[in-house]
């Protein structure tokens, strides 16, 4: 009669050996194989044996910085492709940064050679051009797509955060030599009637990924500091229901356009052509943009959303109550029209 327990404790004796060199000693299975007298095929057959049979439990502990739950979360309820989530800083320009940081390692895990990129206006895009690629230049075009005069601060003025990011990955950028908003029909018809803004225009509408901040409806807001809106347009757009803006572009809560008159200043992509772009990256970390992201996430034009914790779990606090409001209505997020 076979001896069915011998044989079996000899067999977990060999497999919890095998794998506490491997997994807890550092050994290589080139290794254990020799130090055995087994084959190196043999070694993988036991090792996978042993996490068969419970002897070796695999956990992955997440990391703080990657809050993947709450990404989950977003990706599940609005729709996106990704989300990225970094933890939170006390002080403001470290969490755009923090947020720029991200976005960067993000685009250099996924730009490839030949690629373009449109670039928005704002600090939050600003802050992705502070940080260098780590991994080998491509050669990638970056375009604006919006105007950017050399009245605007050079911090938000898509050209310089064009040529900046341009330096950084070892490729090329474009200008945009118009200002980003005009309030005059002719004069900005004559603007989109150049050659060279529709030239970069086009290279911006065929883009593999576009850089976009959310704005924010406030008197403060940077479209109004860099003189493009006035306190008293922000505040007529908050009485009309707006929550925030893309380059101008008001929406409300539910994502639909605020103010047809403000669109029809901007010289840039409009919102179709901006949601025609594949990957639509936008970035906002700033505490009092919580309906300003809700209301961008419900526009359709977002495809990842680059944010810090606690405007993630704001964001989805604010939807579950609007949803509560409105009594649990499944009518999916409005589009950006």
């Amino acid at each position: 009669m076979r001896n069915t327990t011998s044989e079996y404790s000899s067999e977990a004796e060999l497999l919890t050996r095998v794998a506490s060199l491997y997994y807890l000693d550092g050994s290589t299975q080139t290794e254990i194989a020799n130090a055995f007298n087994l084959s190196r095929a043999k070694v993988g057959r036991l090792l996978k044996r042993a996490r068969e049979n419970g002897i070796v439990e695999i956990t992955v502990h997440t990391h703080p910085d990657l809050n993947l739950q709450l990404e989950n979360k977003l990706i599940a309820l609005f729709g996106l492709k990704q989300a990225l989530i970094v933890n939170d800083h006390s002080n403001l320009e470290a969490q755009r940064l923090a947020v720029g940081q991200l976005v960067a390692n993000y685009l250099d895990r996924v730009l490839l050679e030949g690629m373009t990129v449109a670039v928005c206006m704002g600090f939050s895009v600003s802050a992705v051009s502070y940080y260098s690629f780590q991994t080998m230049s491509r050669h990638c075009t970056f375009v604006p797509a919006v105007g950017g005069s050399s009245q605007a601060d050079e911090r938000i003025n898509p050209n310089h955060i064009c040529r900046r990011l341009a330096e950084s990955i070892g490729g090329r950028s474009e200008s945009l030599y118009a200002p980003a908003y005009e309030k005059d029909p002719a004069l900005r018809q004559s603007f989109f009637s150049s050659a060279a803004v529709g030239q970069t225009l086009s290279r911006a509408r065929q883009a593999n990924f576009a850089l976009v901040g959310i704005g924010d409806v406030e008197s403060t807001a940077t479209v109004v500091r860099a003189g493009y809106f006035s306190a008293e347009e922000m505040t007529a757009l908050r009485q009309a229901g707006a929550v925030g803006d893309i380059i101008g572009y008001f929406f409300d809560l539910n994502g639909q356009a605020i103010m047809a008159e403000t669109r029809d200043r901007v010289i840039g992509l409009s919102t179709d052509e901006l949601r025609g772009i594949p990957n639509v990256i936008a970035m906002a970390s700033e505490p009092n943009k919580t309906l300003s992201i809700l209301g961008a996430l419900q526009t359709g034009i977002i495809d990842i959303l680059a944010t810090n914790v606690s405007s993630a779990q704001s964001v989805l606090d604010a939807y579950l109550m609007t949803q509560d409001k409105a009594g649990d209505d499944e009518t999916p997020p409005a589009r950006f029209d």
